[in-house]
């Protein structure tokens, strides 16, 4: 991550020993907080100067989105999704195969994964397979796969592979009243999904081998324990995060591959044509989505110079009050990026809600149900973000998943010829990074534009153009805020 300066301060009076003290503890907390980040940070120390200033970039594509809304709604005939599905009966029992076949590599994955953080080697976070392949190649890699190929992660999912395999797991008796429980929606979903969240982004020990296997084993048992209450199906419905995370995105996909009663069906669409097919989202799941917006952007402003000024002034308060020196420095620092995760998805709603109210007169309906039936739309904007965020952190640090590979538990094994593989950090440029960025967000917008413009075609008709202008304005927004966050450590200030 990359380090902000020290700051520098003016000479004291001699009356002013307390405030002597509030910045003293303001310089130590900001070293801790510094020094505490997380070996995972995804900022890299290159730095990009952008040939032109970076109002331009941020204005162009704020312009782009707003000249996507024009084109939709000049259209003469109102948008339709798009979608060819090919059906097959003769390839069935070979599409069961393969299926078959990636659950057992999902199951031997976990395995491995599990005995590599229990018994691998302890050092660097590269230095073991588990770290690297749960942040890196997993919640990133498997992210833009499913953006892909819709539905891989619920073939691939050990934890459904594996109660699918035991069988029904629990009676009836007791699934039926919990099935009537979480009948309202994915609330459980939410939940777990911010507490995953706060894995990755503040706990201190995420890139532990041994505590992200407990990890892993204390969630394997809670996944199994739900699962045989509630059954499979169920559970994934209501509770898994990780099923309703992979399945938004792969609702973006152009490809997707689907059982049916004759064999198996392959659909081919524009991306983002399967969010506009099914039910109107429940409150639950619209909350879901805003969390899964809310915290990967909450990565992206943790890692800019104006958190870290944030956090060292909230640090030096902490300090002065006597709070620093009751729980150290480290706990402080985690209790400020909790309390800033915490309060994201909420900030999110906030505006989101604000801007649906200001829809709702235009639209006819009431401002929940605006922010219910637009929810979906925000999907390719976490997409983007994911995308921009994150690439140049596949890129380059799924790289250290090689050495760990050859030699998962330290033996001296050398079973791919990878064991003593460097990562090449030349492997992209700052300038394709920042390109990547500002095209993935400018068409994750576009793409979320026009989602939105159809589902209100479809549920307002003639006042559907009207009722996307404060939406429109929203968009074009974040566009520019989203390119401000990443921009951060990656182009020098011009």
């Amino acid at each position: 991550m990359r380090q902000a300066a020290a700051p520098t301060a003016q000479a004291a009076s001699p009356r002013g020993t307390a405030a002597i003290r509030a910045l003293r503890g303001f310089g130590a907390a900001a070293l801790a907080a510094v020094g505490s980040a997380p070996a995972l940070a995804h900022a890299l120390a290159p730095r990009y100067d952008l040939p032109l200033p970076l109002w331009h970039y941020l204005g162009g594509a704020a312009a782009s989105v707003a000249l996507s809304f024009v084109v939709v709604a000049l259209a003469r005939r109102p948008l339709r999704p798009m979608a060819v599905t090919l059906e097959t009966s003769a390839g069935a029992a070979l599409a069961r195969g393969w299926a078959g076949l990636l659950r057992a590599l999902g199951v031997a994955a976990l395995v491995l994964l599990l005995a590599a953080g229990l018994f691998g080697p302890i050092g660097d976070w590269d230095a073991n397979l588990l770290p690297v392949t749960v942040w890196v190649l997993w919640w990133v890699g498997m992210a833009f796969a499913c953006a892909l190929a819709g539905g891989l992660w619920r073939v691939l999912d050990p934890w459904q592979a594996i109660a699918c395999g035991v069988g029904a797991l629990g009676g009836r008796r007791v699934r039926q009243p919990l099935r009537r429980a979480f009948a309202g929606g994915c609330g459980p979903a939410v939940v777990l999904f911010l507490a995953f969240a706060w894995t990755e982004l503040v706990w201190g020990s995420n890139a532990h081998p041994r505590a992200l296997a407990a990890l892993v084993l204390a969630w394997s048992a809670l996944a199994w324990a739900g699962m045989a209450l509630m059954g499979p199906a169920a559970w994934r419905r209501r509770c898994d995060p990780f099923d309703r995370f992979f399945g938004l995105l792969g609702r973006l996909a152009p490809l997707s591959l689907h059982r049916r009663a004759a064999g198996w069906a392959v659909t081919m669409r524009w991306p983002g044509a399967a969010l506009l097919q099914g039910r109107l989202p429940s409150r639950s799941e619209t909350a879901f989505i805003i969390v899964m917006l809310a915290t990967v952007g909450f990565d992206g402003v943790k890692e800019t110079p104006a958190w870290e000024a944030f956090t060292a002034q909230v640090l030096a308060l902490l300090y002065a009050a006597g709070v620093v020196h009751a729980i150290g420095y480290a706990a402080a620092g985690s209790l400020v990026k909790t309390a800033g995760l915490l309060l994201a998805p909420l900030a999110w709603a906030a505006v989101y809600l604000a801007f649906c109210a200001l829809s709702a007169p235009l639209a006819g309906e009431p401002a929940g149900r605006v922010a219910r039936r637009f929810a979906l739309s925000l999907v390719p904007i976490a997409l983007a973000y994911h995308l921009a965020h994150y690439l140049s952190y596949l890129l380059i640090q799924g790289q250290a998943a090689l050495p760990p590979l050859s030699d998962p538990f330290g033996l001296g094994w050398d079973l791919f010829g990878t064991r003593g593989r460097e990562i090449d950090i030349a492997i992209i440029e700052m300038r394709t990074v920042w390109a990547v960025a500002v095209a993935s967000i400018v068409v994750g917008h576009v793409i979320a534009v026009v989602v939105a413009h159809i589902e209100a075609q479809r549920a307002y008709g003639a006042r559907a153009l009207r009722s996307q202008v404060p939406l429109l304005v929203l968009m074009i927004t974040y566009t520019a805020f989203s390119l401000w966050i990443l921009s951060q450590p990656i182009v020098e200030a011009g």
